[in-house]
């Protein structure tokens, strides 16, 4: 598949801009990568750094530093460098030390002995010596395999590190480690922040949603895995799909994505024919699958082997195709470009100042000659609303939802001039923001709560109820819900969270326990994204990998990042002046996407101005199609 130009544009600009950045990992969260593929500070991705083996004479010091460095390299050296660092023998560490991919971060640059950390203690009358690291922060590259790639969490905020070694015939080496005093899983694999951005790399697997319906709708997952594994790495990534772990805690599609390869089925061989095409043989409980759950089986091996990664990348993904076979026999495939979902059409609509007949919204079809209105409903008082949003049903057919205070208006299309209200019972603080999802459900974020209003997308019941969503877990002490937008696969959510320090972008994933009871983030596991965006007031869906969000520099301008999903750096958009809202449809194929901000009133009174986005993308002209606020498309 060709990756859309606006798209392209965009990682040649985040390639430029990152070539000169510093690695930075968050406080908490999934790990901002400065590049995955390379910075001035790491080496490129795909250059490989011979590792040095212990020298005589050498300190604990030096062997924990040494050690430390050769781990980076352990995946492709051939001569196990790092080994060379541990105790041997049957019972020594370098026997029971057997590293997968899964890795621990350092959030910090290795230090040197001299710096004065690691700090040596050698207990009285003791044989062994200790070699202690402490650090702010410990990064965790969780994986359900040894050899699968895995998600980025965050551990707790202080992480100790004690290296135990001995002499072995005079020469210092590692025979155990500890993490927090309980001695360390021998999968154990310790990698600086600039190793893993030069050692792994970033990509998207593809998953269902958990909700049994069979549909051919795909979720993104992003995950890392390390960039020198060549066909090994081809295995990995589909055993990932095979085993998941999505049922794992730590997980944060956990109980909302599933994957369509039954349990019991087996990964025969995976490889690479001809440079261009992964052919995949599976075995065991494949072979029972029906029809269309082996489409659904082939949909999720073309999207994340062959699909265009959208994350930047300085050596582009060679598998253009897909070959699925079960025991031998190949799978027929279908085209599945359309299985990871977009916005249905371009129309934009937007909030009108009042005028003789009152207030109104606007919709913006096509040229901005070609504009039909909605009175909004007479109990607003004038007033604007604090949310709007417009469902995603077809034009004539959709229902335009805003809210002010706890009170939910819906204004069907097909019945222009009536609003439905739905109250927000127990609500602890007025509505923040709307989305809709494709199943017609709208979700309704206050401060403190999350609402869903089910299947009122085309034709709304008279008493519509909204039904409390549990996101508790995702509110501790006084953070609030500033904005909630739902993805177009209705399994996505990004979440604007205020808390005491600022305020916090978050995806999650929204899942249903029994079909009965709807969480986001129902065991708080959460991607943490835009990490490097100061003070974040709004965003919303830019594309499947991408938000964009309004954030405010130092100086006080509001400026527009794209956010990427697997927590890489954010590149600034070509931002018109005092923005203080933001919309955006969800492209297919090739297409640029639209974005719409509303500027702010002056201080003379005049009413604030919509401005549309006329292509160039990242760095579009902006046209200006009318006064107003609140700009929203379908979603």
């Amino acid at each position: 598949m060709r990756r859309p130009s606006w798209l392209a544009a965009l990682g040649a600009l985040a390639l430029s801009a990152t070539m000169t950045a510093c690695a930075n990992l968050p406080t908490s969260g999934s790990i901002p990568v400065s590049s995955l593929h390379g910075s001035t500070n790491s080496g490129q991705n795909g250059v490989q750094v011979v590792p040095r083996a212990p020298g005589r004479n050498w300190s604990p010091q030096d062997i924990v530093w040494g050690f430390l460095a050769a781990s980076a390299s352990y995946g492709y050296d051939p001569n196990h460098t790092a080994r060379k660092y541990l105790t041997g023998g049957k019972h020594g560490f370098a026997r029971r030390w057997r590293p997968g991919w899964q890795a621990t971060i350092i959030d910090a640059p290795l230090p040197r002995p001299e710096q004065g950390n690691p700090r040596l203690n050698q207990p009285s009358g003791s044989q062994a010596q200790f070699v202690d690291l402490t650090f702010k922060r410990v990064t965790t590259l969780v994986t359900a395999g040894r050899d699968q790639a895995g998600t980025i969490v965050v551990d707790p905020p202080s992480t100790s590190i004690r290296f135990a070694l001995i002499q072995v015939h005079g020469q210092w080496r590692i025979n155990d480690i500890f993490l927090d005093g309980k001695p360390a899983d021998p999968s154990l694999l310790l990698l600086s922040s600039q190793d893993f951005e030069r050692e792994y790399q970033s990509r998207n697997l593809y998953f269902y949603p958990a909700d049994g319906d069979g549909s051919s709708t795909l979720v993104s997952d992003p995950v890392y895995l390390p960039a020198q594994v060549l066909n090994q790495g081809l295995h990995g990534l589909v055993q990932t799909l095979l085993q998941p772990g999505l049922s794992k805690i730590k997980n944060w599609l956990f109980g909302a994505a599933e994957t369509a390869f039954p349990p019991g089925t087996k990964l025969l061989s995976a490889q690479v024919v001809g440079g261009i095409t992964a052919v995949v043989n599976l075995g065991g409980a494949a072979a029972k699958a029906s029809p269309s759950q082996q489409q659904r089986m082939a949909a999720q091996l073309y999207w994340s082997l062959a699909h265009r990664q959208p994350y930047p990348s300085q050596e582009a993904n060679p598998i253009s195709s897909v070959v699925l076979k079960i025991n031998g026999r190949e799978v027929r495939q279908q085209n599945y470009k359309s299985w990871v979902p977009h916005a249905p059409d371009r129309r934009m609509y937007y909030e009108t100042p009042p005028g003789p007949q009152g207030s109104s919204v606007t919709n913006l079809a096509g040229k901005p000659s070609q504009t039909k209105s909605v009175p909004l409903p007479q109990a607003l008082a004038g007033q604007p609303f604090t949310a709007m949003a417009v469902s995603l049903e077809p034009f004539g057919s959709a229902v335009l939802a805003g809210c002010r205070g706890k009170t939910v208006y819906l204004m069907p299309q097909s019945h222009a001039g009536r609003a439905i209200t739905a109250k927000l019972q127990g609500a602890q603080a007025p509505c923040t923001s709307l989305s809709w999802d494709k199943y017609g459900n709208l979700w309704v974020g206050t401060r403190m709560q999350v609402y869903e209003i089910r299947g009122v997308g085309s034709n709304p019941t008279d008493h519509p109820v909204a039904t409390d969503v549990l996101t508790s877990q995702l509110l501790p002490g006084k953070s609030g819900i500033q904005s909630l937008q739902v993805a177009p696969d209705a399994v996505r959510v990004a979440m604007l969270i205020s808390t005491g320090a600022g305020s916090k972008i978050r995806i999650a994933a929204i899942s249903k326990n029994r079909r009965v009871y709807t969480y986001i983030a129902q065991t708080s596991s959460v991607l943490r994204v835009g990490t490097d965006v100061a003070d974040p007031k709004a965003l919303t869906w830019l594309d499947p990998d991408h938000l964009l969000v309004l954030g405010r520099l130092s100086s006080g301008r509001n400026q527009l990042f794209a956010v990427p999903l697997n927590g890489g750096q954010s590149m600034p958009i070509a931002t018109p002046l005092h923005v203080t809202s933001v919309t955006a449809d969800w492209p297919s194929g090739n297409a640029e996407p639209s974005v719409a901000v509303a500027i702010a009133p002056t201080t003379d009174g005049s009413p604030g101005t919509i401005q549309l986005s006329r292509g160039g993308w990242p760095n579009p002209d902006w046209q200006q199609v009318g006064k107003g606020l609140t700009p929203v498309f379908p979603g």
